[in-house]
């Protein structure tokens, strides 16, 4: 089931009938939208084997302790993302350019935050998300995403968190991914240790990456891979992966209300501003738009609500 729905997002929905309906706003608040919306990303969360994750809200705000992920948790979401296919084409891109229309019609380019040439000099970056919040202190830290590949053709996924800033992150990320590359061909051999809190890496599995959610895929090489910490902004990866079981069409416009503005990355919307689903998504994962990932989470919030009521 799972395979059809995402065929049908890939293709922008043939169905115009089905679309329509889809599409039909139920009459409820943005704020039961997003708690219909967060309820079915724990669900989802716990249908692809994260089993120390905790989801509060959609953009990975530092508004509770509770708001949690493992690395080991981090590596699963990435490896089940990589098999949406609009996911990789954006991981793919370095800036995008969009029309916002609405009652200030603009076009803008925006930019990924996952740029780390310390690691590009020795390993191919597929895709990936950052995640950082500071000033909080309790839960202060960078942490990040990655599938990438070594020269051999192997391809790692590693997850990180804790780190004390961006060049630690940068750093412990390449080291990790040196440790998992020598631990693959000599796993008796002792590797350097990082200074982050926690580190998850894999292999990439091969085939279908909607299989492996009732398995448990072997690291190579981790630090606390179960320990649960806030993961910021890396959070919009399971929101865009539980959004996109039930926003098929691509091309749905998107009205951005007063709730779903927020402060922080990606702030360049306005109350009334339209924007695609598609362009919403790539706000998500390149510039990580906070107010994005609210208005995504609240539109399938009201889809699935129309779901479960209908």
């Amino acid at each position: 089931m799972q395979h059809r729905r995402r065929n049908q997002y890939m293709s922008g929905g043939d169905k115009t009938k089905k679309i329509n309906k889809e599409q039909e706003t139920p009459n409820i608040s943005a704020e039961l939208a997003i708690n219909t919306f967060i309820e079915q990303m724990n669900k989802k969360a716990k249908q692809i084997g994260m089993t120390n994750s905790n989801f509060i809200e959609p953009a990975g705000f530092p508004s509770t302790i509770e708001h949690t992920m493992s690395t080991r948790d981090m590596v699963k979401m990435a490896i089940h993302a990589s098999g949406y296919k609009v996911l990789t084409e954006i991981w793919n891109k370095k800036s995008y350019k969009f029309k916002i229309e609405g009652n200030n019609p603009r076009e803008i380019t925006i930019k990924t935050t996952v740029s780390l040439p310390v690691i590009e000099k020795d390993y191919y970056i597929y895709g990936g998300k950052t995640g950082e919040i500071w000033g909080t202190n309790e839960i202060d830290g960078y942490h990040m995403v990655l599938i990438t590949s070594a020269p051999n053709g192997r391809r790692f996924v590693v997850a990180l968190r804790g780190a004390s800033t961006a060049e630690e992150r940068c750093n412990d990320l390449k080291t990790s991914l040196d440790n998992a590359k020598l631990l693959l061909n000599k796993p008796d051999e002792t590797v350097s240790d990082i200074s982050s809190d926690s580190v998850s890496v894999c292999l990439m599995p091969l085939g279908n990456p909607f299989s492996y959610g009732q398995y448990d895929i072997p690291l190579i090489y981790s630090k606390n891979a179960d320990k649960p910490g806030h993961p910021a902004s890396v959070t919009k990866v399971m929101t865009a992966i539980t959004a996109l079981d039930y926003m098929t069409n691509l091309d749905e416009k998107i009205v951005v209300q007063e709730s779903d503005i927020t402060f922080g990355m990606g702030n360049y919307f306005n109350i009334g501003d339209i924007i695609t689903f598609r362009d919403a998504l790539y706000s998500m994962m390149l510039p990580s738009s906070n107010t994005c990932a609210t208005a995504v989470a609240r539109t399938a919030g009201e889809r699935i609500y129309q779901r479960i009521k209908g």
